[in-house]
């Protein structure tokens, strides 16, 4: 059930050109990502939706390839083909490549059959649906009267597991932090994740700034960004201040409806502003050791910064010298 639940409930936006390039034709498809889990020597059939919301009809080809993503964002890296020879249109892999056309207003249901062998290990596949689309005219439909082409796409995150148990493992690749900080300048740090499991999981935990005699620590709550299997991916948060604050803006919903502003707007707008991956944490000034502890699951990692006033440091140790070369300069002006 596990499984289920995470496939059902995160969701893993994933971002493409193309998409938006296909935006121009008012085509448009469902859902963009889905997460299946088929069992080996099995089946199902996972349905996509194109609706034609233009003016012109539309000559579409389906095509299958793999997609890898930028091991950074989350961002699909398209490949140029796929080797899975498991998902078909109605079951059917002769309609790869085969055009079909969908009128202005239509909406087309696909059924994509999806039967693994009882021998097919146990793997996640990354795979994405592409629809070439290319615009025809009102008074043919023929090839020498194409006007505009795009291409839109639906990626499918296929796990083939004997069961819904979970598998996916994440481990800490990476915590960049400097080992020293100037105190008027404050520091940046980053993490970097990776699934060394078998299937997507998301990203939960914290990281943690905590300086003596403080007693309060700065926390920064991990943003649930689903890791691929075998994929690395930057954590993003948010600081417990500022999830208060969207927690506040989340109240006064009704409020901001009633007087003319769109919540949704303002909200996704908050959280893009908010939500990162590069962090930089700065106080008017800084100073001593700062230890940070990032948590990923059951993965701990801590470590220090020493903070101290090096530009300060740096100021009073080149006062002399210039002190001196300027009492220099003035006797020579004098003379």
């Amino acid at each position: 059930m596990l499984l289920k639940i995470i496939f059902t409930l995160i969701s893993f936006f994933i971002a493409s050109s193309s998409v938006q390039a296909a935006a121009s034709l008012d085509l448009k498809v469902f859902p963009p990502t889905a997460y299946l889990a088929v069992k080996p020597g099995a089946g199902i059939t996972h349905q996509v939706k194109l609706k034609n919301e233009g003016l012109y009809t539309l000559e579409i080809t389906p095509v299958l390839v793999d997609f890898k993503t930028d091991e950074r964002s989350g961002q699909v890296i398209l490949q140029q083909k796929s080797d899975f020879a498991y998902l078909n249109l109605d079951g059917d892999k002769d309609k790869w490549g085969r055009e079909f056309v969908i009128k202005p207003g239509e909406e087309k249901v696909l059924n994509f059959v999806i039967a693994l062998p009882s021998g097919e290990e146990f793997a996640e596949h990354h795979l994405t649906i592409l629809f070439q689309a290319r615009q025809l005219t009102y008074a043919s439909a023929s090839a020498n009267d194409t006007l505009v082409s795009a291409v839109l796409a639906s990626n499918v995150i296929l796990l083939a597991s004997p069961d819904e148990q979970n598998r996916g493992e994440l481990v800490i690749e990476n915590f960049s932090v400097p080992k020293m900080a100037d105190s008027f300048v404050g520091f940046s740090f980053s993490a970097l994740v990776r699934n060394i499991g078998i299937n997507a999981v998301p990203i939960t935990g914290h990281i943690k700034i905590s300086h003596w005699p403080e007693h309060e620590a700065e926390i920064y709550q991990l943003y649930p960004d689903m890791v691929l299997a075998g994929d690395k991916r930057l954590v993003r948060a948010m600081s417990e201040a500022e999830l208060q604050e969207l927690s506040e803006m989340e109240g006064n919903q009704a409020v901001l409806v009633a007087t003319g502003e769109d919540f949704a707007a303002i909200k996704a707008d908050f959280i893009r502003q908010k939500l990162r991956s590069n962090f930089f944490y700065k106080r008017p000034f800084l100073i001593g050791a700062y230890d940070l502890e990032l948590k990923i699951g059951d993965d701990i990692l801590q470590k220090r910064v020493i903070v101290l006033p090096f530009s300060a440091l740096l100021i009073a140790l080149l006062l002399p010298p210039f002190y001196w070369l300027a009492n220099i300069l003035a006797s020579a002006l004098k003379k």
